[in-house]
């Protein structure tokens, strides 16, 4: 089983382009978007219908084109924190005609006797959306700020400097928790948009990990084969590695950039990673 890993497209049609023709070139079984998948520049109001208008006219058409031309190749995905979730119909319709098959807070069947679940949410940021972002843990620890005014096109928009929102909802340990029971652990391959902390995969480039402590905790605690992030995309320039290990799991993070698709391979057995 060969997967085509990548995350971070925001919306970019040459990047889709090209991820689906190496699909096909490298003879992939599943391709898997691990989030951020919709354009991301612009106020909000607009930005949340330029979002549904990429969805209907551009990667509808693609998806189509791609599961005629490669029946029985997989497409998993999910949002990531620049997704307005107020959007998410428009991809769960996708799914019931066959085009796709979401990952945030589900199990998938993979071959190999391997499953693949996801998790969408990361740690808070300065930005506005808040749609898929969350507390790490009881600690309740925020990235530096200035914060922005809250957007949540889940519960409403509102107006707040985001301690309310937050307080109001799970937190990423919480829900990782409960993910982990869908499935054994031991047999699933995680795809989760924020990357564990203190990794090759959540360098900034001023040389600070911003990552997950959640996540690194569920990893050293449940020790899947395998952990797919992204949403630091600058990470693996900085550190110069897409994978680093914890334990036994290997966790990869392809990074990405504004010109070139960064994706990567991933063969199993064996777990061979491998960029394109």
């Amino acid at each position: 089983m060969r997967i085509l890993y990548t995350a971070d497209l925001h919306g970019n049609p040459s990047f889709y382009k090209k991820l689906f023709t190496l699909a096909t070139r490298k003879k992939a079984s599943v391709v898997v978007v691990g989030g951020d998948l919709l354009p991301k520049i612009g106020e909000y109001k607009n930005l949340i219908n330029e979002q549904r208008q990429f969805i209907t006219d551009t990667l509808h058409p693609l998806l189509l084109a791609f599961r005629d031309s490669n029946p029985a190749v997989g497409i998993l995905l999910m949002m990531g924190n620049d997704d307005f979730s107020v959007n998410m119909p428009l991809l769960e319709k996708m799914e019931s005609e066959g085009l796709l098959r979401l990952l945030h807070m589900r199990v998938n069947p993979l071959a190999e006797g391997l499953s693949i679940a996801g998790y969408s949410c990361v740690r808070p940021t300065p930005f506005s959306c808040k749609d898929w972002e969350r507390y790490d843990d009881e600690q309740k620890i925020l990235q530096p700020g200035p914060y922005r005014s809250v957007i949540s096109t889940a519960d409403g928009l509102l107006d707040i400097n985001g301690q309310e929102w937050f307080d109001s909802h799970a937190m990423i340990e919480e829900d990782l928790e409960e993910l982990a029971k869908m499935s054994d652990p031991k047999k699933t391959i995680y795809v989760i948009h924020d990357p564990p902390w203190n990794t090759n995969m959540d360098t900034l480039s001023n040389g600070q990990h911003i990552g997950s402590m959640a996540v690194r905790r569920f990893i050293e605690q449940h020790q899947p084969p395998a952990v797919l992030s992204g949403h630091i995309h600058e990470s693996p320039k900085v550190s110069g590695k897409i994978t680093d290990r914890i334990g036994d799991t290997v966790c990869i993070n392809p990074g990405q950039t504004e010109a070139i698709l960064q994706a990567v391979t991933i063969d199993i057995p064996g777990l061979k990673v491998k960029l394109q």
